[in-house]
């Protein structure tokens, strides 16, 4: 079953890819023909080769004048921000997601599972 969590829409779009968590690997799967998702806790300017890889970018801190956000405008990608439900672990090459009823275990997602941003409403749904 899908599951749809709300952050802050920062750039317009909708994209669908798999979730990847380090910038080498959105180059790498994009360089491949392969649509990705970089989800990242905090973009920097050394995220900036992957947020072009990707087919959009996702940041669960930030606002919509950080720098995941003002690149993905320049860049024309969908991006959102401020997911506060979503924990990424990058050691695990993971991202865990905040159960939306109490007592459910949280969803964890793993590098390559698909996903969808929707940029302009700042939702991110785990297929």
């Amino acid at each position: 079953m899908a599951l749809c969590v709300r952050g802050v829409g920062a750039s317009p779009g909708v994209a669908t890819g798999a979730v990847v968590f380090q910038p080498s690997d959105a180059v790498e799967l994009a360089g491949r023909g392969q649509p990705v998702i970089l989800v990242r806790i905090e973009a920097s300017s050394e995220d900036v080769p992957g947020i072009q890889a990707a087919a959009g970018v996702v940041s669960t801190r930030g606002g919509l004048t950080g720098d995941a956000a003002v690149v993905a405008r320049a860049l024309g990608k969908p991006c959102a921000v401020g997911f506060a439900q979503i924990t990424v672990v990058y050691g695990d090459d993971a991202m865990r997601v905040a159960a939306a009823t109490p007592g459910e275990e949280p969803r964890v997602v793993k590098r390559g599972e698909r996903v969808t941003l929707d940029g302009t409403r700042g939702t991110l749904t785990i297929d």
